[in-house]
């Protein structure tokens, strides 16, 4: 038996891990045992010859069992140090401080009352359970009780053993109840009946009047505030157990009835502990299911609860007898976040519901005097959800998945704006969305700059599994077989297979385009940081292209037809020209509304066209570094400015619409730069017998001096078969054609320094922009 505190060090992966080969063993013994017994029987053999299995069997569960609690004791544990300080490395836990590198935890763990022995917490967890039901099931709660069993309650609610007795002595339907009581949920239509095996709750059915709205049975603020936060710790371990299925919460309300469940009552809950993504997810498909946000009000309604255990016709009610639009609200809200909070299960569960998400958020922005009741809590907490499916966390955690809510997020948005949205016959019939949502998607599109960038300036055309049959066009509806549900969860969500971040340089540049439009809407500091990000990019493309070919001019004799530095710089004039012209349409759309609706907002949209147009004076594509100070002094200034404009009529600044057309004109990209760059290419390579290819020598990043000559082999972007992008014929295999390996080795030839200074074209298609100083 450990003493006060124990010290412990494990990794919780490989305890895992180790739990689940411990159950499989006891499931395969178990299961020989039955056979053996089965077999033996008919011959009327004297003894037990399957008694040594079961025996192992039984010792497989024990030692299963034992670290399951184990492991549970310590994740909470690790847990509950993180949240204690920002980084988790320095928090005391006890009398010591524990250190977390991945799934490896060294902490001082605080002492258990059991021992170490399961059934002893089961045992006392059935007590509390009976305890709590009988001081709150009773027409005049006894309070003192229950404040006692809230704090016993609380002080073991990570203990899995001791959780489980009390959730299963308490059972779904009475805690149903307890609940009720706990949140003052009045009316409800059940009624609580004394038998002799303590309260039970069932229906009313229309009997006599139940007591259980009587005044006093009310809990003080602060018991039921310590009971709250006691049931949220302990139904989260149960969760994280794995016992809150689809089954149990078939039961979980006050009629006893079986398939409903009233899951509004956990909304209080939801904060108070980390419950298992299974059962997030399980509520959250639930909760979706039941919005109806397809219309002009916001709706909510019984949805199917889905999962094994429920006999197929399982119900979220919500709450029976409808109870306070409030009470529904702060669940939704609540379970939105605690999903937000999970980086491995955000992603896809927002990619399944990207639609209603972008749906209900334009429903929550209408201006008045239409009412459309979208609680502002709900709209904030879609937001959230947004914002954390492409985040950073999300990204570590589920780079593929990620990577696909981005992709889905850019189609919907994109799908959208083609059906409601005509700049040319100057029809625009669309819903805003609101400014919550548009940050969000500032802050999605600052975690994948990179991508999206690379993806505009790609030599190769991205996405072909969103675009149709003639590879010019997206595609009208999201294709299946890149739902978040395919097989291989490894796997990206685009036809050649790619996997994580990568996919995001593949999504089609007309989604980024979208994407970054409506963050740019916003205006303000949203606005300006997406600038600066553009700004940043370019600057170390710069940066990255000098210290990968400095000193090719090695001999001082060797004229080449262009310098190895030249496709860097017609990507990054590619990259100023997209963001120029993805502002300049979105301050065509703002004007064009603006236009349309003779509404008190038009100031604030008067105020982003200025803005913008700061943005656009300070943009200089041949100097970054200029263009990061020009943003940070220009657009505050702009903001400033407009905000002392005297009340009145909204006016658009005729210069700054000016601004926005000159630098429309000045960033005008040349169309089909890159399959012109790619062709232009392959010809060096093709007439290299008539017109050899003079090698360039650089100095490479790393500081290794190299020759490329522009063959692929020789220079080592072809190693073998699976990275062979050329046919034999020696030409460049059709990029659909290829495998990710091949793809990749072409692409880095494509950019070797020897292909891009004997390309005699590429001063032609460099004019596109002023371009910085060699």
């Amino acid at each position: 038996m450990p003493g006060p505190r124990e010290r412990v060090v494990l990794d919780t992966t490989l305890i895992g891990t180790l739990v689940e080969r411990l159950k499989a063993l006891r499931d395969v013994l178990w299961r020989h045992a039955r056979v053996i017994a089965a077999l033996v029987a008919p011959l009327g053999r004297p003894g037990d010859p399957a008694a040594e299995l079961r025996r192992a069997a039984a010792w497989a569960d024990d030692a299963q069992r034992m670290l399951t609690r184990r492991l549970a004791l310590v994740r909470a544990s690790d847990e509950a140090r993180d949240a204690a300080t920002p980084d988790g490395r320095l928090a005391v836990v006890g009398t010591g401080g524990g250190t977390a590198s991945g799934g490896r935890v060294a902490l001082t763990l605080p002492p258990d009352p059991f021992g170490g022995d399961g059934d002893a917490a089961r045992a006392a967890g059935t007590l509390l359970g009976v305890e709590l039901a009988g001081a709150a099931l009773r027409v005049s709660p006894d309070v003192a009780t229950i404040a006692g069993a809230a704090a016993r309650l609380g002080v073991g609610a990570n203990d899995p053993d001791l959780v489980a007795g009390f959730v299963d002595a308490v059972g779904p339907d009475r805690l149903a109840a307890v609940l009720r009581l706990v949140g003052g949920v009045r009316g409800g239509g059940y009624v609580i009946e004394a038998t002799a095996r303590g309260p039970r709750v069932h229906a009313s059915h229309g009997g006599p009047h139940t007591l259980v709205d009587a005044p006093s049975r009310r809990l003080p603020a602060e018991t039921a505030a310590a009971l709250t936060a006691a049931l949220g710790a302990a139904l989260a371990t149960f969760s994280r157990a794995g016992r809150l299925t689809a089954g149990w919460l078939a039961r979980f309300n006050a009629h006893g009835e079986a398939g409903a469940a009233e899951t509004t009552l956990l909304g209080p809950l939801l904060g108070h502990g980390r419950y298992a993504p299974a059962t997030l997810r399980l509520l959250g498909d639930a909760l979706f299911a039941g919005t109806d946000v397809g219309g002009d009000h916001y709706r909510v309604r019984p949805a199917p609860l889905a999962g094994p255990g429920t006999g197929g016709d399982a119900r979220d009610v919500g709450l029976f007898g409808g109870g306070p639009p409030a009470a529904r609200a702060t669940y939704a809200a609540a379970l939105l976040r605690a999903i937000a909070s999970e980086p491995a299960l955000v992603a896809r569960f927002a990619t399944d519901h990207v639609e209603e998400i972008l749906a209900g958020s334009r429903l929550a922005a209408l201006p008045p005097p239409v009412q459309t009741g979208v609680p502002e809590q709900v709209a904030s907490a879609w937001a959230c959800l947004a914002r954390r499916a492409g985040g950073p966390e999300a990204r570590r955690a589920d780079p593929a998945g990620a990577a696909t809510f981005v992709a889905r997020l850019g189609f919907a948005v994109h799908q959208y704006r083609a059906a409601h949205l005509d700049q040319t016959r100057r029809w625009d019939t669309s819903w805003l969305l609101p400014a919550g949502l548009r940050a969000a998607i500032g802050e999605v599109l600052g975690v994948w700059r990179e991508e999206m960038y690379a993806s505009v300036t790609g030599l190769l055309p991205a996405a072909d599994a969103l675009r149709d049959a003639s590879g010019g066009a997206l595609v009208t509806a999201w294709p299946a077989a890149a739902s978040s549900d395919t097989a291989a969860d490894t796997s990206g969500p685009w036809s050649t297979r790619l996997t994580g971040p990568i996919d995001g340089a593949r999504i089609p540049a007309e989604l980024w385009a979208d994407l970054l439009g409506e963050a740019l809407a916003a205006g303000g500091p949203l606005a300006r940081a997406l600038a600066t990000d553009a700004a940043l990019v370019a600057g170390r493309w710069e940066q990255d292209q000098w210290a990968a070919t400095r000193g090719y001019r090695g001999d001082g004799r060797t004229a080449y037809p262009a310098s190895p530095r030249a496709l860097g710089r017609l990507r990054q004039s590619a990259l100023f020209a997209f963001f120029g012209a993805t502002l300049a349409r979105t301050a065509d759309q703002l004007t064009l509304r603006a236009e349309l609706d003779a509404r008190e907002d038009t100031r604030d949209t008067a105020k982003v066209i200025d803005e913008l147009a700061a943005i656009v004076r300070a943009i200089k594509p041949a100097d970054p570094v200029g263009t990061l100070t020009g943003l940070a002094v220009s657009v505050p200034v702009a903001g400033a400015a407009a905000d002392l404009k005297p009340f009145g009529a909204p006016i658009l600044s005729s210069d700054a619409l000016a601004a926005i057309d000159s630098a429309r004109i000045a960033v005008a990209a040349l169309p089909g730069w890159q399959a012109a760059y790619v062709a232009s290419a392959t010809a060096v390579w093709l007439r290299r017998a008539d017109d050899p290819i003079i090698p360039v020598e650089v100095t490479d990043a790393a500081g290794r001096r190299r020759r490329f000559t522009g063959d692929p082999r020789a220079d080592g972007f072809i190693t073998g078969p699976l990275d062979d992008f050329l046919d034999a014929a020696g030409r460049p295999l059709a990029p659909e054609r290829t495998s990710p390996a091949r793809r990749a080795a072409y692409l880095r030839w494509l950019a070797s320094p020897a292909l891009v200074a004997n390309n005699d074209r590429l001063p032609i298609l460099v004019s596109v922009l002023p371009q910085p100083a060699d």
